[in-house]
């Protein structure tokens, strides 16, 4: 099982649409943390064959969409989150411990648009960075989760302004 992990988008959906293209044949779900929540609705219907889940973060004002999720899938609980609530910002503790309480084994979250991908704790915490605006210097990311033998798996996958991707070789 492999996931297709998207987060602010900020109404830029040429990139994650150029991605889906590339990968749809590749990916069995996607998910998009947030900011804009309208862009996982405008991509779930260019790609109707591939099931979608989303938030809202808090660029998606007066959306009806959720702002967590829980996502049970191959015996796997992802709980999704924009993270802003979670004051991502300022330390990842918060989430984590909410994580947990949920039942939680994997946290998808975005906002900083700074990638992370941190399997250390009992949380598994993933972050794809932003696929349109991404900081600290950083190129535009997004993840893939990859579910084999009761194992999650994530990676950091860079969109290059020639339209390749390439995997990160970094994580945190």
């Amino acid at each position: 099982m492999k996931i297709l992990v998207f987060s602010d988008s900020h109404g830029r959906i040429g990139h994650p649409k150029a991605v889906l293209e590339k990968l749809q044949q590749q990916v069995d779900m996607v998910f998009h943390l947030g900011d804009y929540d309208e862009d996982a609705v405008a991509l779930h219907a260019m790609f109707p064959k591939l099931p979608f889940h989303y938030v809202k973060g808090n660029n998606d004002f007066g959306s009806d969409t959720v702002s967590h999720k829980l996502v049970v899938t191959q015996g796997k609980r992802f709980l999704l989150t924009h993270g802003h609530k979670q004051r991502v910002h300022y330390n990842l503790n918060t989430l984590a411990y909410w994580a947990e309480e949920q039942g939680a084994d994997a946290v998808v979250f975005g906002h900083t648009h700074v990638p992370l991908n941190d399997a250390s704790g009992r949380v598994y915490l993933f972050n794809p960075g932003s696929i349109t605006l991404p900081r600290e210097g950083t190129t535009p990311t997004f993840g893939i989760i990859t579910i084999e033998n009761e194992r999650i798996e994530g990676a950091i996958m860079e969109y290059t302004q020639r339209g390749e991707i390439k995997r990160r070789q970094w994580s945190r």
